[in-house]
């Protein structure tokens, strides 16, 4: 059973991870050399980000294709895993250890919303009775 929600949260928590990302990459581009935010970590945490929204994006692709209905468990699985992910990272963008605007705060409660809904529908998925 393919859940099409599923499908609809992973393309839009994918989406907000690219926005994210992008937030913190504009925002590392205006700041000046010498300021906190130039550092390679946060280089890293914005790559780890786009990566991330990619990675949701076409597993919710291919969870309603052919992959999908052959392996539900593993997308379920993948689900929880990716909203987890999304949860832990919106957390951090939300206790202000990041430097950005004031959209990435909102980015990040987006983040933690969606995570949560993609870790609930992923339980469901997997508790849900599946055919073969």
């Amino acid at each position: 059973m393919v859940s099409t929600s599923g499908f609809m949260i992973g393309v839009v928590g994918g989406l907000l991870d690219f926005a994210s990302a992008t937030n913190l990459l504009i925002s590392r581009a205006t700041q000046e050399p010498g300021m906190v935010n130039s550092t390679p970590s946060n280089l890293a945490w914005i790559v780890g980000l786009y990566v991330l929204g990619a990675a949701v994006i076409i597993s919710a692709v291919l969870s309603v294709m052919s992959p999908g209905f052959r392996f539900p468990r593993l997308f379920s699985a993948l689900m929880m895993a990716y909203g987890a992910m999304m949860i832990a990272s919106g957390w951090v963008m939300t206790t202000g250890n990041m430097l950005g605007t004031t959209d990435l705060l909102l980015y990040g409660y987006g983040m933690v919303v969606v995570g949560a809904l993609m870790f609930v529908n992923g339980v469901t998925m997997v508790r849900s009775p599946m055919s073969v």
